[in-house]
């Protein structure tokens, strides 16, 4: 009994807050904390604050960098406790709400969190994400600027474009180009079909009572699917065409779905979203030189190229559509193989701006399918494994895929990396490990700065104690924490919210990219890999 009082004051005295708060766990599905969090605002602040004490994982970076969590509960508990007078605030609003959190959580590091916090008066949840208001807060316009313009490459395909930028092959991959290509198929398909069982029951000697209601109907669908092939090959890809063709196409399939099937196609509808897939555009290019150029918007790789795990409806557009992912991916993997065999291999430029991240696992099949099998050892890890403020697991290496089948090592052609200040976690990372070979280089601005690695189930709380405290959209406060903490260099030291630093600094020129359509970053790596 002695020795049960004698750890509960340790936990009390540790934290400095009262013994009856460390009693509750923050985790997952505990009713008893949450009720706590929806009396009133004072209350509400208490939870979370012992929620982040328990779970956040940098707090010793945090402590480094100037931040006393300690003192932002002495501090900020009287604020709270004020919003509770009803003398002086009868409702307090949103902003305030948000104004009053920002100000001790937009100093918070991790990349990866995000924060909701519920307006007890107004009923509404404020949303923060430290990481966001940190490059806004520190880059200004050009966080701004590097979201919005994305390059087009057409612009390098042509004849008047400088030779050593020019491009020689081009395909790509994406939600609105594969929309007009399984609109196509499926026209194509639905016109032979139609025109087969008009044909065959002409040939029997024409429509009878059995038939005649679908015959007409069948007709009537033909004409359609001329009608709308016709839209479909009058005009060049654009948004404008994007906008019109889907709603007219997909309201073409509802109408005639059933009669598809009785004549022997499935009319499945597009969708430019695409929201089953985590990567939603692909892009290979190869540039004069033999430089190579593979472009991702994001890391979704792994569902597209798997064979194992792509949709088993073959009829559908995801089907189509990973199909061209692989096929994409593919044209830049044999080049890369045939000109290293060549000995030709001019260089290669791995194109991260503006990517988000996503699977770990795509790794082998970017960076990782130009390194040696067996795994990359990218940098340390640890985690978070007690609701102490610094119970911590031993540093343990990460060690990220590589390519396991057979290809070869690109080990002196130069590796350019480009990224931007939208470039987090799985470009981040990519980012990193270029910058650790010996040919390789990064180019552009410094990264997001959010590199820790994610719960796959933020709801898994109890093995981790991360992934997430409270329940989104039901308890009062919520939040997404990340899993792991990476460090880096020999010194394993972390660097969220600092991000990767690039070996050459090009911010992007945008009056050359809106004048002329030019990409300077990409023209810096060019001019890069020919003067290496």
């Amino acid at each position: 009994m002695k020795k049960y009082t004698y750890i509960l004051l340790l936990l009390s005295l540790f934290s400095c807050r009262p013994e009856s708060d460390e009693l509750l766990s923050y985790g997952q599905n505990d009713n008893q904390v949450y009720s706590n969090a929806k009396r009133n605002f004072t209350e509400e602040f208490k939870s979370f604050w012992l929620a982040m004490n328990e779970n956040y994982s940098i707090w010793d970076y945090e402590y480094k960098c100037g931040l006393d969590w300690d003192q932002v509960y002495e501090t900020y508990l009287p604020k709270f406790e004020e919003l509770d007078d009803t003398t002086k605030h009868k409702q307090v609003t949103n902003n305030e709400l948000y104004s009053l959190y920002s100000q001790f959580v937009d100093s918070l590091h991790d990349g990866h969190l995000q924060l909701q916090i519920k307006n007890l008066h107004t009923g509404k949840y404020i949303i923060l994400n430290p990481g966001q208001a940190r490059n806004k807060r520190e880059r200004g316009e050009q966080f701004a600027i590097e979201g919005k313009y994305i390059t087009n490459l057409n612009v390098y395909s042509s004849d008047y474009t400088n030779p050593k930028y020019r491009i020689i092959e081009y395909d790509n991959a994406n939600a609105n180009t594969m929309s007009f290509e399984h609109i196509a198929r499926v026209l194509n398909l639905a016109k032979e079909k139609t025109q087969i069982y008009i044909e065959e029951i002409d040939k029997s000697g024409g429509p009878n009572q059995l038939n005649d209601s679908i015959y007409e109907s069948a007709k009537q669908m033909l004409s359609e699917t001329y009608e709308l092939d016709s839209i479909l090959n009058s005009t060049a890809i654009n948004a404008s065409l994007i906008s019109k063709i889907i709603p007219l196409y997909n309201t073409y399939c509802d109408m005639y779905y059933i009669l598809g099937k009785q004549i022997g196609v499935v009319l499945s509808k597009a969708d430019a979203n695409l929201a089953e897939s985590a990567l939603k555009s692909i892009e290979y290019s190869l540039f004069d030189g033999n430089i190579l150029y593979l472009r991702l918007s994001a890391f979704g790789l792994t569902p597209n190229l798997v064979s194992s795990m792509r949709t088993a409806d073959t009829t559908s557009m995801l089907y189509s559509y990973q199909l061209a992912v692989d096929r994409v991916w593919q044209r830049w993997f044999r080049q890369v193989q045939q000109f290293s065999n060549e000995d030709s291999l001019g260089g290669i430029i791995l194109d991260v701006r503006n990517n988000g991240g996503g699977y770990v696992n795509d790794y082998q099949f970017v960076l990782g399918a130009l390194l040696p099998a067996g795994g990359y050892n990218s940098h340390v890890l640890r985690v978070k494994n007690g609701v102490g403020r610094y119970d911590f697991s031993p540093l343990m290496n990460f060690v990220v895929p590589t390519l396991e089948q057979e290809h070869a090592v690109v080990s002196s052609a130069p590796i350019v990396v480009l990224a931007n200040s939208r470039s987090g976690s799985m470009a981040e990372n990519t980012a990193w490990g270029v910058t650790q070979q010996p040919n390789g280089c990064f180019i552009g601005t410094r990264t997001y700065g959010a590199l820790s690695a994610l719960n796959t189930n933020p709801a898994d709380y109890s093995a981790t104690y991360s992934g997430a405290f409270g329940e989104e959209n039901v308890t009062a406060i919520y939040g997404y924490i990340p899993k792991y903490v990476c460090l880096y260099g020999n010194d394993h030291h972390p660097i969220e919210g600092v991000g990767v630093i690039p070996d050459i600094q090009v911010p992007l020129d945008t009056t050359l990219f809106v004048e002329q359509g030019r990409d300077n970053q990409l023209e810096a790596a060019i001019d890069y890999i020919r003067k290496d």
